[in-house]
């Protein structure tokens, strides 16, 4: 597996740019592309890449914020590709960044077969050979926020009750949705915010592992911090001490 990679950020201005509400550029985060598989220009790959892309944009009002597509009859000039929204974003904001992603990610790798991208809202990728309904951890992207926090045992028993609650939601999730989010009091003034998210075609045990897989990492990168999150293309964890998705109303009292 390859080393992680890590970056640190400064967490009150991705707070702001992830939680506005007005049309906005999505917020890109990282491309993984090996280039060590690529295609020849105008060959049929090329072809059915963009056909497939451009299927990928227009699905983006899914109601789950999933959809797969394969253009394509004979190897090697198959494409299958995939976008994944972030489980708590609206339909238009989904359909904003999957736009996005599918004009960018060709000009950030140009000419490889093989590619994930990761926005805030969403994540895309395609390859030449299938990726459906196969848990890949080959990527591990790792984003730190450098804020240390007080009472870091505390925090950190804290930590990983929550994630290991949203673990267990996101991958038992049956509402079409591999997603789950959590709050926990950690003081009278901070509350820690966790999320977990799968693609919605891997099965229960197969989310359940690659969301452990990504939480493992946060000890080595983030003990002690306010934030981490943990990309892989098939699977996403992050908690961070300010709220970066959307609160879910509280039910209707039954009074």
């Amino acid at each position: 597996m390859k080393s992680p990679i890590t970056i640190m950020f400064l967490p009150i201005l991705i707070c702001l740019l992830s939680l506005t509400t007005t049309k906005a550029t999505p917020t890109y985060l990282y491309t993984e592309c090996p280039n060590t598989t690529t295609y020849t220009p105008n060959s049929p790959y090329q072809s059915n890449l963009n056909t497939l892309l451009s299927v990928l944009s227009s699905k983006s009002t899914s109601i789950n914020g999933f959809y797969n597509y394969t253009v394509g009859l004979k190897p090697p000039d198959i494409a299958y590709g995939l976008f994944l929204c972030r489980g708590d974003v609206s339909t238009q904001t989904c359909q904003d960044c999957v736009a996005t992603a599918t004009k960018e990610i060709v000009q950030n790798c140009p000419n490889s077969k093989v590619v994930t991208t990761w926005y805030d809202e969403c994540m895309l990728r395609y390859s030449n050979k299938s990726i459906f309904s196969i848990s890949d951890q080959s990527v591990r992207y790792i984003l730190v926020n450098t804020e240390n926090i007080k009472d870091p045992k505390r925090f950190t028993n804290l930590l990983g009750k929550v994630m290991d609650d949203v673990a267990t939601r996101a991958s038992n999730s049956v509402s079409g949705k591999k997603f789950a989010t959590r709050e926990a009091d950690f003081s009278a003034l901070q509350t820690l915010y966790g999320l977990a998210q799968c693609t919605p075609d891997l099965t229960t045990s197969d989310c359940n592992t690659c969301l452990r897989d990504a939480i493992s990492s946060f000890p080595d990168c983030c003990d002690g911090r306010r934030g981490g999150r943990v990309l892989f293309p098939s699977c996403n964890v992050r908690y961070e001490t300010y709220p970066f998705y959307a609160i879910p109303a509280p039910p209707p009292s039954s009074g």
